[in-house]
């Protein structure tokens, strides 16, 4: 199959079966974004937390700060004046959601902390500044390195998709350490960035929506709306 048919397949995971994908499938498909995604001054400004199938309690844990970051979000909407009420009547949770603790494997991308290379650690001397591995820069640089974090998330999903294994993005959560800290992850030292849920697909988000007769509404904005040719 090719990597766009790959990709195309990809669909939003509501639900994971209870089959766990073999663990080597896992470290080789991290293995290998890891090693095929680029970074500025080699620095890989970021970690990635691996949640594996015992991290049920934890994952209980991550999930609920995905539905808290929901529910302030429309708080804040409804106070400032942009919405008048909460989706679904202030129903929680939103089933969408569940594949954060409903999963195989869960990874939570962090920012870090990163010592520069032989190379780098010439160029300092030399006058480079190293911006990565100070932590009052972490906020200033986030956004370079998110868009790393980015290309290691999408090259690890075609990894993943290549074995048969589903994955889902998420990016709604709580970002403050301290609030991972009050929910028992006090390992989380730095701010996360991005996550991803993996294994293999009981429901689809999209069959869900089918059922609804809502499949052919929820739709990405044209192409030529996206891409302007100057």
């Amino acid at each position: 199959m090719s990597t766009f048919d790959l990709l195309e397949k990809r669909r939003h995971v509501r639900k994971y079966t209870d089959k766990i994908p073999p663990k080597e499938q896992i470290e080789f498909a991290l293995w290998q974004a890891w090693k095929t995604t680029p970074s500025k001054n080699q620095s890989m400004a970021y970690q990635v937390l691996v949640w594996g199938p015992d991290k049920k309690k934890e994952k209980e844990a991550i999930w609920s700060l995905c539905a808290k970051s929901h529910r302030i979000v429309e708080e804040t909407a409804i106070k400032e004046g942009y919405q008048t009420k909460y989706q679904d009547g202030g129903n929680y949770p939103n089933k969408d959601y569940g594949h954060i603790k409903d999963n195989a494997y869960l990874f939570t991308i962090h920012a870090r902390l990163s010592k520069p290379n032989p190379y780098y650690s010439q160029q300092i001397k030399s006058g480079h500044f190293y911006d990565q591995m100070y932590e009052e820069k972490i906020e200033k640089i986030i956004d370079a390195t998110a868009v790393e974090v980015g290309i290691f998330a999408s090259n690890l999903s075609l990894y993943l998709l290549e074995q048969g294994i589903d994955m889902s993005y998420n990016s709604c959560f709580r970002r403050r350490p301290e609030e991972w800290a009050k929910v028992g992850l006090d390992y989380v030292k730095f701010r996360p960035i991005s996550m991803i849920s993996c294994g293999y697909s009981e429901i689809y988000r999209l069959d869900a929506m089918k059922e609804r007769g809502q499949n052919m509404a929820d739709r990405k904005p044209e192409y030529e709306d996206i891409i302007k040719w100057i």
